[in-house]
């Protein structure tokens, strides 16, 4: 042997593993793996916050959409709709009302002018009956006669004749007032017609209008509302998966923690005469668990990732579609509201000036009933006029007849008290039935103006019921304004996550390959050697995944009775959507 070959030492070269395992019992390989598992932690926590916000705003979104439509269906807007069909009904009726006041008016008007000429009539028959008695006196004071019976005749036709021309006095005397009360109560009806009919009639057409418009904003909102719970229970079923799927964060946690566990239990017995043999087992034990962690992971992240980015998207259009057509829904109804609000907040002041305005036509009806009475008494006293007028022709002639030619002049006064009968009586008939027909008229306003006792409908009732329905849709309407944006905005901020943490296990492979080197398949006697510490390392699992691979690579049988627990997020999607919808 030469000296340089007596000098040489082989150094045999270290196992392929050692480097591994100095990692290991340094802490350095388990920081590759605890480093990824917080991080993961810290963002499947924060995305499952996210979730669970944008779920709370879903619910807020879709009891918004749904109250809206509920609105419709509410307290305040059918009273409001209530009181305004009955105003509409009681302003048709105020206007049928109106009309048939101007027609009783102008009826009364011409039925009271109509008046003027049979009591001219009988005014002058009148007059003419005063003329014939002072004329009687003269013509029987030229008799020669010592009979005293034509001056009780005379006398008599001169009292007969002042008591009717009193009664043609005060009959003239109530036909102007009456006509005066017509013409002024006339000229009243007459402006307010011309003031208020057509205004009147419009707001009655208007309200017609809208409350057409209503009920079709009505069906429209209700159509909305079932539109806007089928889109949103197809969300409410993807935040159900997304939620679910939150939960493989955790379980990828769980999982690393175990392996962490594996390489916590190999450092410790670094220092022990059988680290290797041990090494031999936990480390394929520990690149199994971690690889199949891996892979879970890889499957679970871009189930996740899918299910966000669907959701996403779909929330994206649903939610601003949603939102579109609440706007214009509360847009139409708000216009509509606000426009019955405006119209029933200026029909107050017509329906106190119609109020007015029934009251003086009350009034008229009372005090034309009144009138009419006094003219009907007065008629009667004309009647008994040619009734007594007509008596003392008869009396006079039958006298005249035993008085021979000196009474030939009384008999010509007989025969005018005759002509002065039938013009009294006609003209009276005449006036009769005029004033009968006033009554009828009268009679028609009274009966009008008592049933037309007031507006039933209350306009500020209606206008407060309908503002409150208007503010609580703008309330609506102001949240879906809010949350739909804020709910887009914190999916895209969960999806960008969601890509982020996909990354988190791009490492593992390599760990998985490392750990591999420390050995490869396990020796039965071996596993049977390190039976405790193995069975040790299995009970710290929380899957039964993870004991299957146990079991797998250290080639032991699974014990019976370890069937996987039914997984709790069978009913998730069913759930969710209860609670969110």
């Amino acid at each position: 042997m030469s000296a340089a070959a007596a000098w040489l030492r082989v150094v045999p070269p270290d196992p392929p593993g050692s480097a591994v395992l100095d990692e290991i019992v340094s802490g350095r390989f388990a920081a590759h793996i605890a480093g990824p598992r917080q991080a993961i932690e810290q963002a499947f926590l924060a995305m499952g916050s996210g979730l669970m916000a944008g779920a709370h705003l879903l619910t807020d979104i879709s009891a918004a959409h749904r109250d809206m439509a509920l609105e419709f269906e509410g307290p305040a807007f059918l009273q409001g709709v209530e009181q305004i069909s009955r105003l509409r009904d009681e302003v048709g009726r105020v206007l049928e009302g109106i009309t048939t006041g101007d027609a009783e008016i102008a009826r009364l008007a011409e039925t009271t002018k109509r008046v003027r000429t049979p009591l001219e009539q009988m005014d002058s028959a009148i007059r003419l009956l005063g003329l014939v008695a002072v004329n009687a006196r003269i013509v029987a004071a030229g008799i020669e006669s010592d009979q005293n019976d034509l001056t009780a005749f005379t006398s008599e036709m001169a009292g007969i004749a002042a008591e009717a021309k009193a009664a043609v006095r005060s009959i003239s005397e109530v036909h102007e007032r009456v006509c005066r009360t017509v013409a002024e109560t006339r000229r009243t009806q007459t402006e307010f017609s011309r003031g208020h009919f057509r205004t009147m009639a419009a707001i009655r057409d208007r309200l017609d209008e809208d409350l057409r418009s209503i009920e079709a904003q009505r069906a429209q909102a209700a159509e909305h509302a079932d539109r806007s719970a089928t889109l949103a229970a197809g969300i409410g079923a993807q935040v159900g998966e997304a939620v679910a799927a939150v939960q493989a964060g955790d379980m990828t946690r769980q999982r690393l923690e175990h392996v962490e566990t594996i390489l916590d239990r190999l450092a410790d017995a670094a220092d022990a005469a059988d680290a290797e043999r041990l090494a031999g087992l936990l480390g394929p034990l520990a690149a199994a668990e971690l690889g199949a962690t891996h892979a879970d992971f890889v499957a679970e992240v871009g189930h996740f990732v899918n299910a966000l980015e669907a959701m996403r998207v779909d929330a994206d259009a649903v939610l601003r579609a949603g939102t579109e057509r609440a706007g214009r829904t509360l847009a139409a109804s708000g216009e509509a509201l606000a426009a019955l609000v405006r119209d029933l907040r200026s029909i107050r002041p017509l329906l106190d000036d119609e109020a007015r305005n029934r009251e003086t036509a009350r009034q008229l009806g009372e005090g034309a009933a009144d009138a009419m009475h006094l003219m009907m008494s007065r008629i009667d006293v004309l009647e008994r006029t040619e009734h007594d007028v007509r008596l003392l022709g008869l009396n006079m002639a039958i006298r005249c007849s035993g008085l021979g030619d000196r009474a030939s002049g009384l008999r010509v006064i007989a025969k005018e008290l005759s002509g002065v009968a039938a013009d009294t009586s006609a003209a009276a008939a005449q006036i009769r039935d005029i004033l009968d027909g006033a009554q009828k008229t009268v009679a028609d306003t009274r009966r009008r103006t008592a049933e037309g006792g007031g507006v039933e409908g209350d306009p500020a009732a209606a206008a407060s019921d309908l503002e409150t329905v208007l503010d609580r849709l703008r309330a609506h309407g102001a949240t879906l304004a809010e949350a739909c944006p804020r709910t887009i905005a914190i999916l895209d901020e969960t999806a960008e996550r969601a890509h982020r943490v996909s990354a988190s296990g791009d490492g593992w492979p390599a760990l998985v390959a490392r750990l591999e080197t420390l050995g490869g398949t396990p020796d039965p006697d071996e596993v049977a050697a390190f039976g405790d510490l193995l069975a040790g390392i299995r009970r710290v699992y929380t899957m039964q995944q993870e004991r299957r691979i146990h079991d797998a690579v250290l080639g032991l049988p699974t014990p019976g009775g370890e069937d996987e627990p039914p997984a709790a997020d069978g009913g998730d999607a069913d759930d969710i959507d209860g609670f969110l919808f």
